[in-house]
C-alpha cells in the first residue's frame, strides 16, 4: 500500500470502483494532488458484478437513450483501443422468435439506428441470418417458432477488476496515494464546505486526511457516506437495483456464440455470453434498498435464469446442480418513483451539493463509460479550485498492461520457459505487464504452477501483494490473480497461496488463517441461494 507523510491533498475520492479509479487517474494526470480511499479493497463492489461488457447500450434505443448510446459507443472505441488486452470485441447473435415482444422490425430498426449511432467504429456492421442459418451457427438452439436472427459487435470486458486495477496503477504512477481497507468514520465541515476525512485502517488506527475538494464515488454506498457528513440535505440519491449473473460449465458439444435474447417470463433482454472457459448467464433487475454488502442471488433469480436458458436452448438441460457459483451487485441508479427498473435511465450524474460547496457525488454511470463520466468530473473539479488544469489526456494514453502490447505479445508467445495456456492467461491479465510478473517470480525463485494445467505461477500471488496494492487473500484471488473466477472458484490453489501471501504479507499463523475463513466465507456466499418473499 502506497504511503504518503502528507494528508494534504487537492482532492480526496472515496470509491476505487470504476468510476473513483478512472477519475483518480484523470486528475492525477492533470497535475492535482489526490488521494483515493476505499472500504474494502479495488474494484470490490459494483465494478466486479456487472456482466462484463463495454457495450454501446442497445436496450437504451427503446427508451430514447440516443446520446447515451452515442456517447457508449464511442467510448467503447476509445476502450478497445486503449486496452486491448483486457477489451475485445464479441459477436452478439439476437434470436428472432414469433411472438415476442421486440419483432422484427424493431430489432432491425434498432440495429440501423446502432450502427448510425456508431459511424467510423473499428467493429463490423450487423448482419441478419435466416433461421437454417442460425441454427447452423448454434444448433442447439430451440427452433419452434425461430424466424431468424441478428448478429452485431460489441465488447466483452472479461476481468472488469484489472480494467479498474490499470486505472487506479496509472493514477499512482502519476502521483497518486491509494490506501485501501479503509472506511470512513466522520468528516470536518465548516462554513459549507468540507475540510477533512477521518478514517479507520485494518489495523484499527484512525487518520484525516484534508483536501480541497472531494468526490463520493461510491456507487450504491453514496447515500451511506453522505449521512456521514451531516448536510443539511436529506434528499436521497441513491434507488439501485440488484443484478445477479450465475456462472456455469459449457453445455453445448460446439463452442456458444454469445446470445442476447428476450426472457419468455417478463420480456427484460438477458445474456448467455462464453467467459473464462465457461457461461456466465444474466442478468436480473430489481429494486433493493438494504446494505449493497449483503446482495446475493435469491432463489427466485436463479430458477429465473435457468429457466429462460433452458427454453432457449432446450438440451441444456440445466439446473442447480450445473451452477458452479453466482455474483450479484446493486447498480448506483438515480432515485426515482418509477416501478420498472428497466425505464431508470443508464445515464450518470455530477451532483453538485448546495450546502457542501466543494463535494460531488457520482451517480450511475457504467464501465463503458467511466471514462467520459471522469473527464467531465475533473473539468468540474479544475473550474471549482481555479486549478490551471492540463487538457485530458486519458483518451490517448493506454493503460499500464496495453504499452507495446502487441510488439511484446509477439515475443512473450515465443517464450520456451513457459507453457502456452500460462503465456495466453499472463496476457490475458497482466497484458505487457506480463514481462513484470515473470522477472519477479524468476527473481523469488516463484516460478512453479500452482495448478495442474500450469496456467497460474506462485509467484502472482507475492507479486500482487507487493506491486498491484493487495493487502488480503481475496484481494489476490479475485481481483488480482483472478484464479477466484475460475471453476472451482480458486479453492484448489487457495492453501498454497495463502502461504506464500503469509511470507509475503509478513502474516502470522493467525492471520494466516483468519485469511483463509474470510476466503472461504465469501466464496460460500457465492453459492448459498438465500430464500426470498418475492
Amino acid at each position: 500500500m502506497p504511503q504518503t507523510n502528507s494528508q494534504n491533498f487537492d482532492v480526496v475520492i472515496i470509491g476505487a470502483g470504476i468510476n473513483g479509479a478512472g477519475i483518480a487517474r484523470d486528475a492525477a494526470l492533470r497535475g492535482l494532488k489526490v488521494l483515493l480511499l476505499d472500504k474494502d479493497d479495488i474494484a470490490s463492489g459494483t465494478s466486479s458484478y456487472s456482466t462484463r461488457l463495454i457495450h454501446g447500450g442497445l436496450r437504451y434505443l427503446e427508451y430514447g437513450e440516443f446520446a447515451l448510446v452515442r456517447e457508449s459507443l464511442r467510448e467503447r472505441e476509445v476502450l478497445l483501443r486503449m486496452a486491448p488486452h483486457l477489451v475485445r470485441p464479441l459477436p452478439i447473435l439476437i434470436p428472432i422468435f414469433s411472438g415476442m415482444r421486440r419483432g422484427r422490425g424493431k430489432i432491425r430498426a434498432g440495429m440501423i439506428a446502432y450502427d448510425l449511432l456508431s459511424l467510423g467504429k473499428s467493429l463490423p456492421g450487423h448482419s441478419t441470418l435466416s433461421a437454417k442459418e442460425t441454427l447452423r451457427r448454434i444448433p442447439s438452439l430451440n427452433s419452434d417458432g425461430l424466424l431468424g436472427s441478428v448478429v452485431y459487435y460489441d465488447a466483452q470486458v472479461e476481468f472488469a477488476e484489472r480494467l479498474v486495477f490499470e486505472n487506479v496503477l496509472a493514477a499512482v504512477e502519476y502521483g497518486a496515494t491509494l490506501i485501501t481497507h479503509a472506511g470512513i468514520e466522520d468528516f470536518a465541515t465548516a462554513d459549507n464546505h468540507l475540510i477533512a476525512a477521518t478514517y479507520r485502517l485494518q489495523s484499527g488506527e484512525s487518520r484525516k486526511a484534508a483536501a480541497r475538494f472531494f468526490v463520493n464515488a461510491t456507487g450504491p454506498w453514496i447515500d451511506r457516506v453522505l449521512a456521514r457528513t451531516r448536510s443539511a440535505s436529506n434528499e436521497r440519491l441513491l434507488g439501485g437495483t440488484k443484478g445477479s449473473h450465475i456462472i456455469v460449465a459449457p453445455f453445448v458439444e460446439t463452442g456458444l456464440t454469445a446470445i442476447y435474447i428476450e426472457a419468455q417470463t417478463d420480456g427484460r433482454p438477458f445474456f448467455i455470453i462464453p467467459w473464462n472457459g465457461n457461461y456466465l448467464i444474466g442478468t436480473t433487475d430489481i429494486r433493493f434498498d438494504k446494505n449493497p454488502d449483503e446482495a446475493t442471488a435469491e432463489n427466485w433469480e436463479v430458477d429465473y435464469l435457468l429457466t429462460e436458458t433452458n427454453r432457449l436452448i432446450p438440451d441444456a438441460n440445466l439446473s442447480r446442480d450445473d451452477i458452479l457459483y453466482s455474483y450479484s451487485g446493486v447498480r448506483p441508479l438515480p432515485f426515482t418513483t418509477d416501478h420498472q427498473e428497466d425505464r431508470i435511465t443508464r445515464r450518470h450524474f455530477i451532483k453538485q451539493h448546495k450546502h457542501l460547496n466543494n463535494l460531488v457525488s457520482i451517480i450511475g454511470g457504467k464501465l463503458t463509460t467511466y471514462r467520459s463520466l471522469a473527464e467531465e468530473c475533473v473539468d468540474l473539479i479544475c473550474q471549482r479550485l481555479n486549478h490551471d488544469c492540463a487538457k485530458c489526456r486519458t483518451s490517448d494514453l493506454p493503460l499500464p498492461g496495453a504499452l507495446n502490447l502487441e510488439s511484446f505479445a509477439l515475443e512473450f508467445t515465443k517464450r520456451s520457459e513457459l507453457s502456452a495456456a500460462a503465456k495466453s492467461r499472463l496476457l490475458r491479465i497482466y497484458g505487457s505487464r506480463a514481462g513484470n510478473v515473470i522477472e519477479f517470480c524468476r527473481n523469488q525463485g516463484l516460478t512453479e504452477y500452482l495448478d495442474e494445467e500450469q496456467t497460474i505461477l506462485a509467484g502472482e500471488i507475492a507479486f500482487s501483494l507487493e506491486r498491484e496494492f493487495a493487502e488480503t487473500l481475496i484481494d489476490c484471488l479475485m481481483r488480482r490473480t483472478m484464479i477466484g473466477l475460475n471453476a472451482d472458484l480458486g479453492l484448489n490453489q487457495v492453501e498454497l497461496a495463502a502461504r506464500i501471501a503469509s511470507q509475503h504479507g509478513h502474516w502470522d499463523e493467525q492471520r494466516r488463517n483468519n485469511e483463509l475463513q474470510k476466503y472461504r466465507a465469501f466464496i460460500a456466499n457465492r453459492k448459498n441461494f438465500p430464500q426470498s418473499n418475492r
